[in-house]
């Protein structure tokens, strides 16, 4: 039995689950891969989300250490959201399931463009 944030888990690999517990979640650490974006970026690569969702998910993955923002001292401020370290290794394990979901695809019939 594992207790981290006053959660237990039996099994770790429920963590990382719990974290990215929703697909916007999901949506905003693999749009932060290549390099650290505004809100404003985000929001356009992840254009069916809503600017109140997207606040609230960044806020959420800052807690938990999966995303830094920065705020550089301008006029007008410019925030930008960037990987944690912890960030960048979940982000590994999604490119590994994207392998996955791709030969997975190919294996059933499915046309991949």
């Amino acid at each position: 039995m594992i207790e981290l944030n006053g959660k237990k888990y039996e099994c770790t690999s429920k963590i990382p689950l719990d974290l990215i517990d929703d697909k916007w979640k999901f949506l905003i650490l693999w749009n932060l891969v290549n390099k650290p974006l505004r809100i404003s970026e985000l929001a356009e690569k992840i254009s069916d989300i809503s600017q109140r969702t997207l606040s609230r998910k960044l806020k959420a993955l800052e807690e938990v250490s999966l995303i830094k923002r920065v705020v550089f001292p301008e006029v007008p401020p410019k925030v930008e959201y960037s990987l944690t370290i912890h960030g960048e290794r979940l982000v590994e394990i999604f490119s590994t399931m994207a392998k996955w979901g791709e030969l997975y695809a190919k294996d059933m019939g499915a046309t991949i463009d």
